[in-house]
C-alpha cells in the first residue's frame, strides 16, 4: 500500500470513528431528552442508555441526579471525542490523533471500570469489543505510514 492510499486509509479509519461518536451522541442526546419530556415517549431515534444507566445504577439506591449527571458527562465525552477524531481525520496530524484517541479510549475505560463497579457484566463485553476496536485502529493509524509522516516513533 503506498503512502496515499494508506493516508486516506487513516482518514477515512478517523472519520469512521468521530461519525460512529457523532451518531452514538445524537441518540444519547434524544434520549436524555425523552427523560425530561421534551420529546415524545414514541420518539424512536433514542439510544435507551437512560433507563439503561438508571438500572444499572439501581443496584446501589443511585441518585436520580447522579444518573442525571453521569449521563450528561458521558454525552460530553462523547461529543468531544467525535470532534477530535473528525478533527483529527481531517487534519491528519498527529497531536489531533492522540487526544482523538486519548478521549476514545479513556470514554471506554471510563465504562469498564464502571461496569465492574456496578456488576454490570452483560455491558462490559460491548465496552471491550469498542476499546479493543479502538486500540487496533490506533495500531493501525500509527503503523501505517501517513501523508506527511513517516511510520514510527517520533
Amino acid at each position: 500500500m503506498g503512502p496515499r492510499a494508506a493516508a486516506r486509509l487513516k482518514g477515512g479509519l478517523l472519520l469512521f470513528w468521530g461519525v460512529w461518536l457523532g451518531v452514538v451522541l445524537a441518540t444519547n442526546v434524544c434520549d436524555g431528552l425523552k427523560a425530561l419530556g421534551l420529546l415524545p415517549e414514541v420518539w424512536a431515534f433514542a439510544s435507551g442508555n437512560y433507563r439503561l444507566v438508571e438500572q444499572t445504577t439501581a443496584r446501589y439506591g443511585t441518585p436520580g441526579w447522579l444518573n442525571a449527571l453521569l449521563f450528561v458527562g458521558v454525552i460530553c465525552w462523547e461529543g468531544a471525542a467525535a470532534l477530535l477524531f473528525c478533527l483529527a481525520g481531517l487534519l491528519g496530524r498527529r497531536g489531533p490523533r492522540v487526544a482523538a484517541f486519548a478521549a476514545g479510549l479513556g470514554l471506554w475505560a471510563a465504562f469498564l471500570l464502571a461496569d465492574e463497579v456496578f456488576v454490570a457484566y452483560a455491558l462490559e463485553g460491548t465496552h471491550l469489543r469498542l476499546f479493543t476496536a479502538q486500540l487496533a485502529t490506533l495500531l493501525a493509524v500509527e503503523l501505517l505510514p501517513g501523508r506527511d509522516e513517516p511510520a514510527g516513533p517520533d
